[in-house]
């Protein structure tokens, strides 16, 4: 929660923040207008919600739970484009958009997805995966146990973002059920996303949240210590790891993980300026609505791999393999899912269609965007956990 008793009114927060960068005198001003009013036109416009501002607040005064305050706020008073909402009962919302290139591959891989066989182990494959980067799934490594994922399993995490704690339990309690009728006692995630949920929201907003989760760099770690994974090729060139913005809510020790990782396979592991829980977003919050701000934010975040003169940037989220894949290429860094990495190692050939399938994905929502308007105008609100149109 917000401290607004330590808090300083230094204004810190904002000025450091990679999105808005205020100057400092109206930082102060601005953060004393936020405390006064619960408002903030400029903060609910250019936010990317990537609570760098906790880390940077030097009384620990949790200033991204205030601003978090004024978005609810405005969204519950504005409602949420459906672009936003990962429901199946929503049109047009990003999965959806995703869903309409190469249609009929990704319904059949949903269809297995969204049914699979009881267990108690699975891979938690979350949303973007499936609608937008397929690829990422088909490897030898997620062969030993079932695939779920699909609009039908999203984590939630949009409900928590835009709808706040009481319409998350309800979202909480849902997903519990449909697992514990698959009998699952343990996900292995794919998304930061998704780890945030699982491993933090859920657990501290419903008692008896059971399900355990594991992170698929931990488990690929386990499997190589158990002598389950065997790494065939190593790639030996200067790797940094991009440390998505969802970790930071997360014990530390979660940054530990995919630096193990990396240096398992051969890498010579290299910092960026800004890493692990100072890490600076890639852009991805504000691509729709504020695509400029977005692209600056990516292209400052690629220089910072290239002044450690890295050979590629590893990433553990979607978005931000998206965002930073083509700033990257163009000053010849590669760009790869982590897994990509460990499909390598062992032998595999990934399909390195991430940029092809960004690029794809852009068009289509630019496609989708100027057929159906309404994508823009129309906003939803959650009540007792159902979205309805305002």
């Amino acid at each position: 929660m917000f401290n607004e008793q330590t808090c300083q009114r230094c204004g810190t927060c904002l000025e450091q923040c990679p999105f808005l960068r205020l100057p400092i005198e109206r930082a102060k001003k601005e953060i004393i207008n936020m405390i006064e009013t619960r408002n903030s036109r400029r903060v609910i416009k250019d936010c990317g919600s990537c609570s760098y501002c906790n880390v940077v607040c030097p009384t620990g005064s949790n200033p991204y739970d205030l601003i978090r305050e004024i978005r609810l706020r405005n969204y519950c008073e504005n409602g949420v484009r459906c672009i936003s909402l990962i429901s199946e009962e929503i049109p047009h919302n990003l999965m959806a958009i995703g869903l309409e290139i190469e249609t009929e591959i990704k319904k059949q891989d949903l269809s297995e997805y969204e049914n699979p066989p009881n267990g108690d182990r699975m891979f938690y494959i979350g949303c973007g995966i499936p609608y937008c980067f397929p690829d990422l799934a088909k490897s030898e490594l997620f062969r030993d146990l079932p695939l779920l994922g699909g609009m039908k399993y999203c984590c939630g995490g949009y409900v928590h973002s835009y709808f706040g704690q009481d319409e998350a339990r309800i979202k909480g309690l849902e997903l519990r059920e449909k697992f514990k009728s698959l009998g699952v006692e343990k996900l292995i995630t794919f998304c930061p996303g998704c780890d945030i949920m699982i491993k933090g929201v859920y657990p501290s907003i419903i008692n008896d949240f059971n399900v355990e989760g594991q992170t698929i760099i931990d488990y690929l770690i386990e499997k190589y210590h158990k002598g389950d994974l065997t790494i065939k090729h190593k790639i030996t060139q200067r790797i940094t790891f991009q440390d998505p913005c969802p970790w930071r809510s997360l014990d530390k020790k979660i940054y530990d993980s995919p630096r193990e990782f990396l240096e398992i396979i051969g890498a010579e592991v290299v910092e960026m300026k800004h890493n692990k829980k100072q890490s600076l977003c890639c852009g991805a919050p504000l691509i729709v609505s504020n695509r400029s701000l977005a692209s600056k934010i990516a292209n400052e975040r690629t220089l910072e791999a290239v002044d450690v003169n890295a050979e590629i940037i590893a990433h553990i989220c979607t978005g931000c393999l998206a965002r930073l894949s083509s700033p990257a290429s163009e000053r010849n860094i590669k760009s790869y899912y982590i897994t990509e990495l460990a499909q390598m190692a062992i032998g595999e050939t990934p399909s390195f269609k991430i940029i092809e399938n960004t690029r794809k994905l852009e068009k289509q929502i630019m496609k989708t965007i100027t057929e159906n308007p309404k994508v823009i105008t129309e906003r939803y609100l959650a009540t007792n956990g159902k979205l309805h149109l305002i």
